[in-house]
């Protein structure tokens, strides 16, 4: 009785409609996977590993595609080495930052840890992620897009975009900052910008301001070695620039990134006074 009160245009629409929505429904359905039997599947881990097609060469050796290729797992290859004004081992300060630098120093001598943000499990920042980490890296590239370098201490995860946009003018800061890229080359040049100025450039407690950029180098030695160089700039904080040194060689390919969960290091958290306490319950 509805239907026939409708006027005709009302049902040609509804049944329209309800075609467009069979027809949706099943493209849908052929873009779908056959359905799964759950009561075939492996119960075991050693069923649930032989379920899984496997290569019989595996682990073998990644070889770069090309130059610009640095796809892989890397772990650290000989010092960091920093090289200042003089060739010293920290930046040349002005006076605001050396004086911070110095009651730095001067607590880590008494015992205390205040100052360095990684103490309470918060992220290192840049660019002493890439130059102070012992832990491995692993990197994975996406074309024209970006590069991906994902970090085993803390789990960190920072991006370099290398797809032609623009640093923006106004960052909020984070921990990472806002990475752009471009190929010099075979070398892949990078500026960070919109850095904290709550974490330090290295393990000595060496401040930064909110003002520094960071200029990356990194390329390929070889099949199995990385090169990485950084230049800091910074107005607020340093007398002049200064540069950051690091290598890595090609991991085992066995090795795979691990958890590493810090959770606000709630066993020992860093007390008022900048000393490290202990809660043994």
């Amino acid at each position: 009785m509805f239907l026939k009160n409708l006027p005709k245009t009302s049902i040609l629409g509804a049944a329209c409609a309800i075609a467009l929505i069979n027809i949706a429904c099943a493209a849908a359905a052929e873009n779908q996977p056959p359905p799964i039997d759950t009561s075939k599947l492996p119960t075991t881990f050693a069923a649930a590993a032989a379920a899984q097609p496997s290569d019989p060469n595996w682990p073998r050796p990644y070889k770069p595609k090309s130059k610009r290729d640095f796809t892989g797992m890397w772990e650290r290859d000989g010092v960091r080495q920093p090289r200042g004004a003089r060739g010293g081992p920290t930046a040349p300060m002005t006076p605001p930052y050396a004086a911070i630098f110095k009651q730095r120093q001067d607590d880590r001598a008494a015992g205390k840890v205040s100052g360095d943000p990684t103490a309470a499990c918060a992220p290192p920042g840049m660019p002493r992620q890439m130059t102070n980490s012992p832990f491995p890296m692993e990197i994975v590239m996406i074309e024209g897009r970006q590069v991906n370098i994902f970090h085993e201490y803390q789990e960190q995860t920072r991006r370099i975009y290398i797809d032609g946009r623009k640093l923006p003018l106004d960052p909020d800061p984070t921990y990472r900052g806002e990475s752009v890229g471009h190929w010099n080359g075979n070398v892949l040049e990078a500026t960070t910008i919109g850095l904290r100025d709550d974490t330090n450039v290295d393990a000595m407690g060496t401040p930064h301001s909110d003002q520094l950029i960071t200029y990356e180098r990194i390329w390929l030695v070889d099949d199995n070695h990385l090169n990485y160089e950084v230049t800091l700039v910074d107005p607020k904080a340093y007398m002049q620039p200064w540069i950051e040194t690091r290598s890595w060689k090609r991991s085992d390919p066995k090795l795979t990134i691990q958890p590493y969960s810090c959770s606000e290091n709630n066993r020992n958290p860093v007390g008022a006074n900048g000393a490290t306490e202990v809660i043994l319950k």
